[in-house]
């Protein structure tokens, strides 16, 4: 299953104020656009093809009533006055190709579903999700996203906003906190078709850890009865709760509306 990381979602009370402290960090973070139909909006910082969404909303009783994209129904279920990362998409190129192999593994597949925004410059964007039926108390597994123009010409596009005062930014890790290390990593690694690297005790968040390599952004489950991870699985249960970013001018670490960002050299 050819698989690359795209983009992480934030569950945010503002994106626009997240903006802002963000672009205080030298994050470049934009006003990505409106979705009409789904009653949310978002900010985005992005990673050449890899990014982090800020995403808000802008019509509860319109988002309310969507059925169809468990993304915006997570969001109105999970939304706070402080904000968490929320879920994550994995890219594919052949959506049709995608959904036969997730349902010839026995899930059961929502979806594809169609999206659409209009950026600031008048582009109109579109893509393709789908989703898996599963239980969201557990790390919520990935949705899947094809967007309707290729690679090579998203490339240029999304260099140019790929800069950053911070440094040339390069999304490395997403951590996830998890109350069973060798369960999720079972779980994830049979549906992702990936080979997990060795379990390690990583001081620094008090927490015993395995990694997933993945293009694009690697996964990182922990698991933990104290500090960050535990905190982390108190207040909003299995959930990403920190990004690790390379080639920082200078290291650094910080929380934007409940969400911990960490940058390397």
């Amino acid at each position: 299953m050819q698989l690359s990381f795209d983009h992480l979602v934030h569950f945010s009370p503002n994106p626009i104020s997240a903006q802002k402290e963000l672009n205080e960090y030298g994050m470049n973070v934009i006003k990505g656009g409106i979705h009409e139909k789904w009653g949310t909006f978002n900010t985005l910082a992005y990673f050449n093809l890899s990014y982090i969404e800020w995403l808000g909303l802008r019509d509860l009783a319109l988002a309310q009533t969507i059925t169809d994209n468990d993304l915006i129904q997570q969001l109105v279920n999970e939304h706070t006055p402080f904000g968490h990362f929320g879920r994550f998409a994995l890219r594919t190129d052949d959506m049709d190709l995608l959904i036969n192999e997730l349902q010839r593994k026995n899930y059961t597949i929502k979806g594809p579903v169609e999206g659409s925004r209009q950026t600031s410059d008048g582009e109109q964007l579109q893509w393709k999700m789908c989703f898996i039926e599963d239980d969201l108390d557990s790390l919520p597994l990935p949705f899947f996203i094809e967007w309707g123009e290729l690679e090579e010409k998203r490339k240029p596009k999304l260099a140019a906003l790929s800069s950053h005062q911070a440094g040339q930014l390069q999304l490395k890790n997403i951590y996830c906190a998890v109350h069973n290390l060798e369960e999720s990593i079972n779980k994830w690694t049979k549906l992702l078709d990936v080979r997990p690297g060795e379990s390690y005790r990583d001081s620094s968040i008090n927490a015993c850890c395995q990694k997933l390599h993945i293009n694009g952004g690697n996964l990182i489950f922990c698991s933990g009865t104290q500090g960050i991870v535990h905190d982390t699985l108190k207040k909003v249960g299995e959930r990403p709760f920190l990004v690790e970013l390379d080639h920082a001018l200078t290291p650094q670490q910080f929380t934007v509306q409940g969400a911990f960002f960490k940058f390397n050299k």
